[in-house]
């Protein structure tokens, strides 16, 4: 993640804040004068048109270090009551999708309180916009319902998860992409791209203007290059912590190894041990019994061999003397 689109500043003036910036992303729509781009963003995803959104804390700034590693979704109510949750993510991590689905779950089970009718409950319409690759299979946009697979049948529409992939974002010409690839491109794009897509509508060159008048405004700009730091900061201390239990792992495994090692070789050196041993005994045998010209048939009945072997042992120890 990087705090400024850094290309092409002198044709195109100010340095625009990068609005995958997840502080940058959710100052841009919960400021009340960008009420009609978070409806023009959003009803470029859902399918049932939606007329007005209000909302729900929209505050966006990090007062507190404490603050700058909480994840900062916006949400906001439909004239209808129902809810969207919207998130940015630049990196995966594990369990990802799980995350997904609780966070869907503690936003639908907010709604009511103990003894409330479940009739309360309204749908809940989680948005997720990731720039790596969440669904490798699928392309820029997929949509997840609750249905029975067979026939398709709708369990409940109260489930709707939305997955946005900024990376399948193609690079056909702009009068061939949906309002919704502009958006992603818009949020992903240098800043000459991001000045093309605003030619495309009034909406788009509105969007552009609101990423300028933040880009110039200094507590801003503070707030996401302290938000970025501090996820930059927050990642290189998972990695350390994931190399340093990696080094862990690999020493407490050549230990392991090699008391194994150490347990598989006198277990091996016993048998062999016990092996040649019962070896001594029988040529010991074979060999007394030859010297007492007993028949080779009779010798090898008694050690358990062939003719041929016991030919074979009284021959070495001749040769031996």
């Amino acid at each position: 993640m990087v705090a400024f689109v850094k290309e092409e500043t002198e044709q195109y003036g100010t340095e625009l804040l990068e609005l995958r910036n997840d502080f940058v992303f959710k100052s841009f729509f919960t400021d009340e004068r960008n009420k009609g781009l978070l409806l023009h963003f959003v009803n470029s995803i859902v399918d049932e048109k939606i007329h007005s959104l209000h909302l729900i804390d929209p505050t966006a700034k990090m007062e507190h270090a404490a603050d700058k590693l909480s994840i900062l979704d916006l949400r906001a109510t439909t004239e209808n009551g129902n809810q969207i949750n919207i998130e940015l993510q630049l990196q995966r991590h594990t369990a990802f999708n799980e995350r997904i689905l609780y966070y869907w779950a503690k936003t639908y089970t907010s709604q009511i309180k103990t003894g409330d009718p479940y009739t309360l409950l309204q749908k809940v319409i989680q948005i997720i916009i990731v720039d790596f690759d969440l669904l490798p299979s699928c392309g820029v946009h997929s949509t997840f319902l609750l249905t029975e697979p067979s026939t398709s049948t709708i369990f409940s529409n109260h489930l709707e998860i939305h997955a946005l992939q900024l990376g399948r974002v193609g690079n056909k010409p702009l009068q061939d992409m949906s309002n919704l690839e502009k958006w992603l491109l818009f949020f992903k794009g240098n800043q000459k791209e991001k000045e093309e897509v605003a030619m495309e509508s009034s909406a788009f060159k509105e969007a552009f203007e609101e990423i300028e008048r933040l880009s110039r405004d200094p507590e801003t700009v503070q707030l996401a290059i302290s938000r970025e730091m501090a996820l930059r900061d927050h990642i290189q201390r998972m990695e350390d912590a994931e190399n340093r239990g990696l080094a862990i792992g690999i020493e407490k495994g050549i230990e392991k190894g090699i008391e194994q090692g150490i347990e598989q070789g006198i277990e091996q050196g016993l048998e062999q041990g016990i092996e040649k041993g019962k070896r001594a005994k029988q040529v010991e045998l074979i060999v007394k019994l030859h010297e007492k010209s007993s028949p080779l048939s009779f010798i090898a009945e008694v050690a358990d061999l062939s003719i041929d072997e016991v030919q074979e042992i009284i021959q070495k120890h001749a040769n031996q003397l």
